[in-house]
């Protein structure tokens, strides 16, 4: 699927331009920066922005229940995942935007109202 794509450097230079300023929402988020950082050990690239997890909020917010995986989250917040899309990088994305945005209306309600409230809130549960 990724024959003859632009290099990682080229596509990380490219990404953290779109992003710059911007709050990154991923499941599993710790995964997906650790490909992240290693582009920033071999470039001048760095990817300071604020991350939010799914999966990190989920456990803070469920901590009765051990199944955080996007599958759980998508059933428990009513998300259809599309057919043919789970387990490839568009779908879960948006899959995980579906998630992440149903989930504002529990953060809310749990009076959690903004990113550092946030942010603390799934750190502290990692601690």
């Amino acid at each position: 699927m990724v024959e003859g794509a632009p290099d990682f450097a080229r596509v990380g230079r490219d990404f953290a331009e779109f992003c710059e300023g911007a709050v990154l929402v991923a499941h599993n988020a710790p995964f997906d920066m650790s490909f992240l950082k290693r582009l920033e050990a071999d470039t001048a690239i760095r990817f300071d922005n604020p991350v939010l997890c799914t999966a990190r909020l989920s456990a803070a917010l469920d901590s009765h229940n051990s199944d955080h995986t996007l599958d759980a989250l998508a059933e428990a917040y009513g998300v259809i995942l599309e057919d043919g899309h789970r387990h490839t990088a568009l779908g879960d994305a948006r899959a995980t935007a579906k998630v992440f945005l149903r989930m504002l209306a529990v953060l809310s309600a749990r009076n959690i109202r903004g990113l550092n409230e946030a942010l603390s809130m799934q750190a502290h549960r990692w601690r």
